[in-house]
């Protein structure tokens, strides 16, 4: 009988340990620094203990979010008439020398604007320690990473 009562005390003080230490995300940190979490656990937690697969998770939702906000752009683009550069290739006239015209950046819309905010505050939350480049060498490396 007192070998019941002492493992319920003890199972109890476990899980009564283990429960204050879980993050909203169902999961837990050893004192070795082992991340265990519930079979319910979901994800939720960044940078915090959280089940594996979660990153990736959230990486591919940013990929399809900017792809699809990407093909926003350019049908509004091509819906207000403007020029469909995609391809990155200029407008070239009669002689073969590229339009001065069709090769100047065209200013974002409020919204264009609204939007590329919404996702540059994303990836800067996806990869903190790039919080600190500059746009301009930002999109030279987003421009040469593989996708």
């Amino acid at each position: 009988m007192w070998v019941l009562a002492t493992t319920a005390v003890i199972g109890a003080r476990e899980s009564a340990t283990f429960g204050a230490d879980r993050n909203a995300c169902g999961c837990y940190r050893t004192d070795g620094g082992s991340c265990y979490c519930d079979k319910k656990s979901k994800c939720g937690c960044p940078g915090e203990c959280e089940p594996k697969g979660c990153e990736e998770k959230r990486q591919k939702e940013i990929d399809k979010e900017i792809h699809v906000e990407t093909k926003r752009a350019q049908d509004s683009a091509r819906a207000h008439g403007g020029n469909d550069h995609s391809a990155g290739t200029a407008a070239k006239n009669e002689t073969g020398a590229p339009d001065k015209e069709s090769s100047a950046a065209k200013p974002l819309t409020q919204a264009q604007l609204h939007e590329l905010a919404r996702l540059l505050e994303l990836y800067v939350r996806e990869h903190p320690d790039e919080g600190s480049k500059g746009i301009e060498q930002l999109g030279r490396e987003l421009a040469h990473s593989p996708r």
